[in-house]
């Protein structure tokens, strides 16, 4: 009897995972965004075979050059392939998004589970917490963390993932408020189980969907934010291809080299659109009370 319960549980949840994809394939603009980030994440992963040239390789004969056969999206003050040095790029993009969101899920999911579960004082100390990290702006409280830790792309990492997990600490905490008291939760405490096992066997899996959201959402604020802290030149260092510095260098050639910014900066609306639109997406597929078929 155990056992055919067990699998029906295994058959629903199945069904609830399925019904969201199918949910998911009739969001045309989520199906959009899906397939933008694909591309983005192939063309990180395969980087040196797309790329024409090294991306830090010193041309003085093709300074600034524009956009031609030879060097499609043109050339840089050192006469370095821009589209090289946007491709490689698009791994930087990549692996900020997704360790800070690593570690912001993280911090943000223990913090928030601890104050959903317990409640009482420990929810009153973590969100006190949480209200004074919120309290600063985020990007100057970034910017703050970087000044101290100094410019490099793995305190980038850090400073985004330390300042970025309020968010995910609140949502974690009221789906853990919403559970801690359901059927499920109080025969787990009847058999014994211990506080960490409820927490992380047995509800933390049933807070997936947020999760998963919040996740893909916030690569896309992690890359803006790491462009915009390597804008700052507190970010990637040279000769590191990162989106921001590139745009950064080019400003002052603006009007004779349009090129040099423009190009970065759609590579990074391209890169922040594909994950908005997907997260988006994955909201409403997710979303338990959009049940439509």
């Amino acid at each position: 009897m155990i056992l055919k319960s067990q699998q029906n549980v295994n058959k629903k949840g199945r069904s609830l995972w399925y019904d969201a994809w199918k949910r998911l394939k009739r969001n045309k603009a989520a199906m959009v965004g899906l397939f933008m980030v694909i591309i983005f994440i192939i063309v990180a992963i395969i980087a040196p075979l797309l790329a024409p040239y090294p991306p830090d390789e010193i041309d003085l004969f093709n300074v600034l050059k524009p956009p031609s056969a030879e060097h499609w999206l043109g050339t840089d003050f050192y006469g370095r392939d821009l589209l090289s040095r946007i491709i490689y790029g698009s791994r930087i993009s990549l692996s900020v998004g997704i360790l800070v969101q690593v570690i912001s899920l993280t911090i943000g999911t223990i913090f928030g589970s601890l104050a959903g579960y317990y409640g009482g004082k420990v929810d009153m100390i973590i969100m006190r917490l949480v209200d004074i990290v919120m309290s600063f702006p985020s990007l100057l409280l970034t910017i703050a963390i970087m000044v101290a830790l100094g410019p490099s792309l793995y305190n980038v990492f850090l400073a985004l993932g330390l300042v970025s997990w309020t968010g995910t600490a609140r949502i974690i905490r009221s789906e853990f408020m919403r559970h801690r008291e359901l059927d499920y939760v109080k025969a787990a405490r009847s058999i014994g189980n211990n506080d960490l096992k409820i927490i992380f066997i047995h509800i933390l899996p049933n807070c997936m969907a947020p999760l998963i959201i919040t996740f893909t959402m916030g690569i896309a604020t992690a890359i803006m934010s790491e462009a915009s802290l390597s804008f700052l030149g507190l970010g990637a260092q040279e000769p590191t291809p990162s989106w921001g510095s590139i745009i950064n260098n080019g400003l002052q050639y603006l009007r004779t080299a349009p090129w040099y910014s423009l190009f970065p900066g759609l590579a990074i609306a391209y890169t922040v659109l594909s994950f908005n639109l997907l997260g988006d997406g994955l909201r409403d597929a997710l979303d338990p009370r959009m049940k439509d078929f």
